[in-house]
This record gives structure tokens, sequence and C-alpha cells, in this order.
């Protein structure tokens, strides 16, 4: 389902969500906004900027107690200020050609196994983020635009998962 709301209402979301105390809450977005400044591996605009900020101040009550990234500046960038909001460290995941067809899986069960019952947020990129919900949710979502960086997927992983979809803007 998806709904766009307020920051505000997000963090009451989150807050409100009926998780078990052995649920895994994952989430999920596409790194922010992108500069022209790299073209192999670009740092995020302003506006890019402005959104990971956004996110950080959106999620900073949801206890957020790791954030995966991956080895690109731009997913790094946008969950930086999550992470270090929550005094954390970014967990740094390479995307490769060579772990592509494993990587969403490895991926799920290293966050099983090292934070399983808390609360992750992963950034990730335009064709791993439906990717990575419909393997945690067990559904398929839209594919996200070249230019789409709003969508945060929340899926609480349990006996069966729960997948929600809102919007937010800087």
């Amino acid at each position: 389902m998806k709904i766009k709301l307020s920051a505000i209402l997000f963090s009451l979301l989150l807050m409100a969500s009926p998780v078990m105390a052995a649920d895994t809450m994952l989430i999920v977005v596409r790194h922010a906004e992108k500069s022209t400044d790299d073209p192999k591996d670009p740092s995020l605009s302003e506006q890019g900027n402005a959104r990971a900020r956004k996110l950080a101040e959106v999620l900073k009550n949801s206890g957020v107690k790791a954030v995966y990234t991956t080895q690109y500046k731009r997913t790094q960038q946008t969950g930086l200020p999550t992470a270090s909001l929550a005094g954390l460290q970014l967990n740094v995941r390479p995307a490769t050609k060579e772990n592509s067809g494993t990587y969403t899986a490895d991926l799920l069960k290293e966050i099983k196994k090292k934070h399983g019952g808390q609360t992750v947020l992963i950034v990730g990129h335009s064709n791993t983020v439906p990717e990575i919900v419909k393997y945690a949710a067990g559904l398929d979502v839209a594919p996200m635009g070249e230019n789409e960086f709003d969508r945060i997927y929340l899926i609480t992983l349990g006996k069966e998962p729960r997948l929600v979809s809102v919007s937010y803007n800087p």
C-alpha cells in the first residue's frame, strides 16, 4: 500500500507499528539525488544532501541499530546522517558483478544474524531496492524511476512479513 505521509506521521507510524519484540524491521531506501561530479561514483547533490538530512530527521526516533550501504559515495552519504544521529558506523557491503546473484540473500542473512530483532536501515539503488523488498517481504513493488528518490519501504519481518511504503521530501 502506498501512502504519502509527513515526517512526523512517519515517525509516529514507526513508533506505533505493532512489531513483536523478536521482529526485525527493515527500512529500505534508494540513495538520495546524485550530483554530476563523477560519472562512475558521484557524490550527493545539494538536494540529495538535504534529502539525506531529512531522512535522518524522519528516522531519529525509529531505533535504528545498523545502517547498511554499498561501496558507492551516494549510498554512504545518504545513510551517514542517520548513522551519525544514532551514534553508529556505516556497514559498507560492496555490490559487485561477482556477488550480484547472491547480494540480496547474503545481505539479509547477515542482517538477520547480526541484527535480528532490531531496526536496520538499508540504502540501495534504483535496481536493488525493489529486489530487496521482494526478497524480504515476498511482494513485487513498482520499479523505481531514474529520478525517484522519495520512497521508503518499511518491512517488518516475522511469521508474516508486513510492508508499508511511504514518501518523504526534504
